[in-house]
């Protein structure tokens, strides 16, 4: 008998204290601990943007970007002639563009799109060798070439 009281009482004791920890847990930042070392050393810079590693998806993922008025992303995204570029044009009817096409030629994938409101048509030129070689986070300003006809 001794011993199975023993027994619950340890096991309600565990649980409380796993209550309380749980409830510490989420009570928010003041009890996180610091990054490890290699996180947080000088010559470590945090990233905070996920580039795809697909030349196509990221020219959807800047096109999206653009389209909801993102400068911080698309300048994250593409190079800064091709930010400037899209900045003077504006984002106007910016959400109505579709994917028409890709191609690829001299290690640079070629994304078409079709404004479904205006007919404009844009290509968005990606360095295939940057997607392809950004390791786990992927490339920033691998779109490097825009062109708007019609």
């Amino acid at each position: 008998m001794k011993t199975t009281i023993r027994n619950r009482t340890a096991a309600l004791a565990i649980a409380g204290i796993a209550g309380l920890a749980g409830v510490g847990l989420a009570s928010g930042p003041a009890l996180a601990t610091s990054p490890p070392a290699s996180a947080a050393s000088a010559d470590v810079e945090p990233q905070s943007v996920y580039f795809p590693t697909d030349a196509t998806r990221y020219a959807d993922e800047l096109v999206i970007a653009w389209g909801e008025g993102n400068t911080d992303r698309v300048e994250a995204f593409a190079t800064q002639d091709v930010a400037d570029t899209l900045a003077d044009h504006g984002d106007e009817d910016g959400t109505h563009w579709d994917r028409t096409g890709v191609e690829g030629a001299a290690g640079t994938i070629y994304v078409d799109y079709e404004n479904t409101v205006t007919g404009e048509e844009m290509s968005v030129g990606v360095d295939a060798a940057a997607v392809a070689n950004g390791g786990e986070w992927g490339a920033p300003n691998a779109a490097d070439q825009v062109k708007f006809t019609g």
